[in-house]
């Protein structure tokens, strides 16, 4: 498979931010339980995530998607996206989202990181 990042950006965390998402298996709610991630990198479409090892036994010959609960700055966010890759990363996974095409989405990731970053160099600026 090939993967190419189209987005103009990615933002790494230093620190991974935490984020609580479900999962839909071939568009339907697989569960009610909600499950913990962390969220390693992110853009405007996408994001590189986490998780536990129930991404693992939803895998088999479906379409997994997830939605993902999270708060970069101000805002809380919820976007929903297909699960492009995956893989086992000690008793866990790491996997690859990609957002569903949700314009309102995109622009607020992009405007909560923008808030963050300029946070972040305030603060360094500060201690300096």
């Amino acid at each position: 498979m090939d993967f190419k990042r189209k987005e103009g950006f990615r933002f790494i965390f230093d620190q991974p931010i935490e984020a609580d998402y479900e999962i839909y298996i071939n568009g339907q709610l697989a569960s009610i339980e909600t499950y913990h991630a962390k969220i390693l990198d992110i853009s405007p479409r996408g994001m590189k995530i986490f998780c536990g090892p129930e991404i693992g036994s939803s895998l088999k010959n479906s379409t997994l998607q997830i939605k993902v609960h999270f708060l970069l700055d101000v805002t809380h966010i919820h976007a929903i996206g297909d699960v492009v890759w995956s893989r086992p990363f000690g008793s866990a996974y790491q996997c690859g989202l990609c957002f569903y095409v949700q314009p309102d989405i995109d622009e607020l990731i992009t405007n909560e990181l923008k808030l963050r970053r300029k946070k972040e160099v305030f603060a360094r600026r500060v201690k300096s």
